[in-house]
């Protein structure tokens, strides 16, 4: 099916209306139904367009500010899940639940580590002690 080539008044009128809606908060999909074109043209349209691929995402990342304004305002007043959920994603080196240790096995059952605790070294050595006896029972057959 051939579809029928849009005028350029019509395509800037679809653009226009989808950049409408979009303004006014709707999903990218109701912005699409709204100015009667498919997200494959708009996905297009971006690709073919700096400036409306800008607009695009200023409008999406206003949102995002928007969300984290709202999550801001509701930590403030004593949310303590927005408070807890604001400082591990805004101060990550000090308030965070795990703890990073660096732990490096190579093939040949060879073991280096650094920052970890006793029990995790006994765990390592005993999984590679079942490796190297499995991989000598192997050799042996």
């Amino acid at each position: 099916m051939i579809m029928p080539k849009i005028t350029k008044k019509t395509k800037n009128l679809q653009k226009k209306l989808f950049m409408e809606s979009l303004e006014n908060g709707t999903t990218i999909t109701k912005a699409c139904k709204a100015a009667n074109v498919s997200r494959y043209a708009i996905w297009r349209w971006r690709k073919q367009s700096k400036i409306f691929d800008q607009q695009v995402t200023e409008i999406l990342n206003s949102r995002t500010q928007t969300v984290e304004d709202a999550l801001f305002s509701t930590a403030i007043s004593g949310n303590v899940t927005a408070q807890i959920f604001w400082l591990k994603n805004r101060g990550k080196e000090r308030w965070k639940d795990k703890y990073e240790t660096n732990e490096n096995i190579n093939v040949r059952g060879e073991i280096e580590i650094t920052d970890a605790k006793e029990k995790i070294l006994s765990r390592i050595n005993s999984i590679a002690a079942r490796k190297e006896k499995k991989r000598d029972h192997q050799q042996s057959k």
